[in-house]
């Protein structure tokens, strides 16, 4: 077996286990049965970005499938992280834990909650990506597309077959054919001085760059606005970006067709933010104007 990455660090309920420890019972019910959410955040220098929004998602993720959490060890997996740090990603997964067959929980067991600390794979930051749109439909009726959950198949079916037509990544439509987000990231259209991306309604993550890219907007003469999207409106944008938690602004460079490009503004900011609260300053991508 292959050693991991001498980052690669892993904790289960507060304790220290090595990278390649298996961590879950065979009868846990986020194996099993998916029944588990999970966060992603970025890691610079040790510190958890935007950590207090991340936090407070996961536990109203985790409060939403009624999890039981311990929020002690919950906040001392957010501060796993050392000083010093190089770029990293860190997964938070809170699980149901083992219990015998069947679909009724016990609201007496408190979930498990493992972290997972691994490098950040290298030139993923504010890299430009392709579009595919996927034929699986986000189900937007269910509160899962809300939720960072275990039942990740369609996406990774979609990906999988975006990767074997020549893109990137692939855009989800909902049951009534409006535009959601990608396996992995929020999509915004900008036109004219819009910025518009789909509500959180028609099957969109709540994402956290998501939202700071709503409050960034003003600044820099956008007027954002949450509003479902048809493909064509996302075709015939003006610019398409996507972002995540940690690749932050991606241009969209191929839907459609079309040659689109971020809006350098909006990057810059978002850039901004994210040094601020690391105390680190990100590299400037080629395609932001200096």
């Amino acid at each position: 077996m292959t050693a991991p990455p001498a980052l690669s660090r892993l904790w289960v309920d507060g304790r220290r286990m090595p990278a390649t420890q298996p961590v879950f019972a065979a009868t846990d019910r986020g194996a099993t049965l998916g029944d588990a959410v999970f966060d992603t955040a970025l890691c610079l220098g040790g510190t958890v970005v935007f950590g207090d929004a991340h936090r407070a998602r996961l536990i109203a993720m985790a409060e939403a499938c009624s999890h039981r959490i311990d929020l002690d060890l919950l906040a001392r997996a957010y501060g796993a992280g050392r000083a010093g740090d190089p770029p990293a990603v860190l997964r938070i997964s809170i699980s149901r834990g083992a219990a015998a067959r069947g679909l009724a929980i016990d609201a007496t067991a408190t979930s498990q909650i493992t972290a997972q600390m691994s490098p950040l794979p290298h030139g993923i930051q504010f890299s430009p990506l392709s579009l595919d749109v996927a034929e699986i439909r986000r189900n937007d009726s269910s509160p899962l597309s809300r939720m960072k959950t275990a039942g990740y198949l369609d996406a990774i079916l979609a990906t999988q077959t975006a990767r074997q037509n020549g893109f990137d990544d692939a855009l989800f439509l909902n049951t009534k054919g409006k535009v959601t987000c990608t396996t992995m990231a929020n999509i915004f259209a900008v036109t004219g001085d819009s910025l518009v991306t789909p509500p959180i309604h028609d099957g969109a993550l709540p994402g956290i760059t998501r939202d700071l890219i709503l409050k960034l907007a003003a600044d820099t003469g956008l007027e954002p606005m949450e509003s479902s999207l048809d493909l064509d409106d996302v075709i015939e944008a003006d610019e398409v970006f996507l972002t995540n938690s940690l690749r932050h602004v991606v241009p969209v460079r191929n839907m459609g067709g079309k040659s689109l490009r971020a809006r350098s503004a909006l990057a810059q900011g978002l850039r901004e933010e994210v040094s601020k609260q690391a105390g680190v300053t990100l590299p400037l991508p080629d395609w932001i104007d200096a």
